[in-house]
């Protein structure tokens, strides 16, 4: 019986079967498949002998230098797997160049309220130091001279833009002391409030509007409902589609949007206050005032009806607001009002009425009243059986 013959693997170089594909040693193949060979980056060699290159990885450039071609090699893998970080190397970008290149890239991208703002925080805030190289600011004397003019909501908006833009740019963003943002203490209607409220805005030019924004509609999506679209027959009667907005572009220019603020947005809300459905025009878009037209006239309305005196907005809160107080579960009104987070609707938009505070109060301080005549009669019983 003739011998099979040998030969040696391409890799490993143990014994092997000749016509054998794979290695069973390493496990390589044999035929058609050459070994991959890592790539260095060109090197010269100076006149002390030092071996010296340029690395390029994720968009950053290092100089390597080692004593021998071997130590060259292995720096550069140590970096490339990780083992050793690249030199952070100062950016010498102006910042207005690295927040003027994240407005324009992501103009398609993030929603034109957005893109208006950010174009508001470049043309008014970091003043002083927009000029100057990213890598020689000191960010936090930076953060502590915009707080001595702007509230802190303000510059916590504007080192939101920073902070994206250089995460962006892969520029580490550095850490800062943003000042205290107090607990908001917006105005809303309670329950008993929103009854005045209506009588007060019955046949007002936007009653409509203020009756969709006590749907839980914010004002975008108010001005963007199709009485012919958007109004349709539900289990509960009939509700309102809510699927698109429309925000003024960065221009200031409103234009609308086919997409809601964000995937919960996107919702059916029956109708609820019948005024509603007897004020809706037949056709085309249910709200023609502007959000400058709304807004004083909300005022105005208020003012007159001894009402406290709240924005478009607020209004969206005080539909939370009565939900709650009318039992709502928290998902429920989270749903209805197209809040993508729960935590949201908890903390910032179920306000308490005072009465129902006061009820609840009331009805702990006839708990214990009637517990004391409890505890009272049952100690004069066996004091005098």
């Amino acid at each position: 019986m003739p011998r099979k013959k040998k030969s040696a693997c391409r890799y490993c170089r143990k014994e092997i079967p000749e016509a054998a594909l794979f290695c069973p040693w390493c496990g390589e193949k044999q035929v058609g498949q050459k070994k991959h060979e890592k790539k260095y980056p060109a090197y010269r060699i100076l006149a002390d002998g030092s071996y010296s290159g340029q690395l390029m990885l994720d968009g950053r450039r290092e100089t390597i230098k080692a004593g021998t071609e071997e130590e060259y090699k292995a720096r550069i893998d140590a970096i490339r797997s990780g083992v050793i970080e690249m030199k952070k190397h100062p950016e010498k970008r102006p910042l207005k160049d690295i927040l003027r290149n994240y407005i324009d890239k992501n103009d398609g991208v993030l929603s034109p309220a957005t893109i208006r703002g950010y174009e508001t925080i470049y043309e008014h805030r970091w003043k002083n130091y927009r000029d100057k190289p990213a890598g020689a600011i000191d960010y936090q004397q930076m953060v502590n001279d915009e707080a001595k003019i702007c509230a802190p909501k303000t510059v916590k908006n504007a080192w939101g833009l920073v902070s994206a833009a250089f995460g962006e740019a892969k520029i580490n963003v550095p850490d800062v002391n943003l000042p205290t943002v107090p607990d908001s203490d917006e105005d809303f209607l309670d329950y008993q409030q929103i009854m005045v409220f209506l009588n007060a805005i019955r046949g007002n030019p936007i009653e409509c509007a203020a009756l969709l924004m006590l749907h839980g509609l914010r004002t975008s999506e108010a001005l963007a409902i199709d009485v012919g679209k958007d109004i349709v027959q539900g289990p509960s009667g009939k509700q309102l589609l809510v699927h698109g907005a429309i925000v003024p572009d960065k221009n200031g220019k409103l234009v609308e949007k086919k997409a809601n603020k964000n995937r919960t947005s996107r919702r059916e809300v029956p109708i609820m206050i019948p005024r509603l459905e007897e004020i809706l025009p037949k056709s085309g878009k249910a709200v023609t005032a502007t959000t400058a037209s709304i807004r004083r006239r909300l005022e105005t309305v208020c003012k007159s009806a001894g009402l406290p005196v709240v924005s478009a907005h607020d209004l969206r809160r005080s539909f939370a607001s009565l939900a709650y107080h009318l039992g709502w579960p928290e998902r429920i009104i989270q749903e209805m009002g197209g809040w993508s987070n729960p935590d949201t609707v908890h903390r910032i938009y179920i306000k308490l009425a005072r009465s129902d505070v006061q009820t609840a109060v009331k009805g702990m301080q006839n708990y214990y009243r009637q517990s004391g005549k409890f505890v009272s009669d049952t100690v004069s019983a066996k004091v005098n059986p």
